[in-house]
């Protein structure tokens, strides 16, 4: 998996993160690596771009839901937007879509940060 990211000016202490690839084992550990590096008192809201995610596993899943725990305890968040149809049905049938802040655009996810 490939993770890039950007500082964004929706909301104060956010950044957007575009991810690549499989998101699995081998991805949910760089994704904790270099994420939870960045999670603190500035930064603490985090949308996760999965628009070019293939593939995702219950070990990218316990990552996501690590993440949002660490930053809810500096008073953020995470939202994840742009999934493909097979993304977002593993969301739905973990049942995590409302808790993780799943939507279909960008715009969306912000707000629901906000």
């Amino acid at each position: 998996m490939h993770v890039t990211y950007e500082p964004a000016d929706q909301l104060e202490g956010g950044v957007i993160a575009q991810l690549a690839g499989t998101f699995d084992a081998n991805g949910a550990s760089l994704l904790w690596q270099t994420v939870s590096q960045r999670v603190n008192d500035q930064t603490r809201f985090i949308v996760f771009d999965f628009s070019n995610v293939t593939i995702l596993t219950s070990a990218g899943i316990g990552t996501l839901v690590r993440l949002y725990t660490r930053l809810k305890g500096y008073g953020g968040g995470l939202a994840v937007f742009g999934c493909s149809e097979k993304v977002r049905e593993i969301f739905a049938i973990v049942m995590l879509e409302s808790i993780l802040n799943v939507v279909d655009a960008e715009d969306q996810a912000w707000e629901s940060l906000s």
